[in-house]
């Protein structure tokens, strides 16, 4: 906890409620995408592809949860599988260009609703927000540890 451990249930509070919007607005993003959806082909799209196994561990899911998802994606052509070079076990998975197209007109949308969230906001006033959050989402779970 903080010295000033007042603060941590209002920015609770503040993560809970960015994160609620986060999934309530999600079909606003591409009606053809949940967000479940949108945040695997974006994580995949960013890391230029993974292995389900990469995902069971940055999303703390359990394998057979990862395999419903990817499979999902996969039967509705977002998401294609490509062997390793060199190791023909191991599949990356990636999303499709047809799981591109529809990622980028979601971004395209979560960018709208940003820069409309952040009009009359300063550069210094976005990037203070976008390094806080990067610190914050950095951070070990102490909480996990714990357990």
């Amino acid at each position: 906890m903080t010295d000033d451990d007042t603060e941590v249930p209002g920015l609770v509070r503040e993560l809970v409620t960015l994160s609620r919007r986060f999934r309530a607005h999600a079909e606003r993003l591409h009606p053809d995408l949940s967000f479940v959806e949108y945040s695997l082909l974006s994580e995949l799209s960013e890391r230029d592809g993974a292995r389900a196994g990469d995902l069971v561990g940055l999303y703390g899911l359990n394998k057979s949860t990862i395999s419903r998802q990817v499979t999902a994606l996969e039967r509705a052509g977002l998401l294609v599988r490509e062997p390793v070079p060199g190791n023909r076990r191991v599949q990356l998975l990636r999303p499709s260009d047809r799981g591109r197209e529809l990622l980028a007109r979601a971004d395209a949308r979560m960018y709208r609703e940003v820069d409309a969230r952040t009009a009359g906001w300063s550069p210094d006033e976005v990037r203070a927000l976008r390094t806080l959050l990067a610190r914050y989402n950095a951070a070990a779970s102490a909480v996990a540890e714990d357990t």
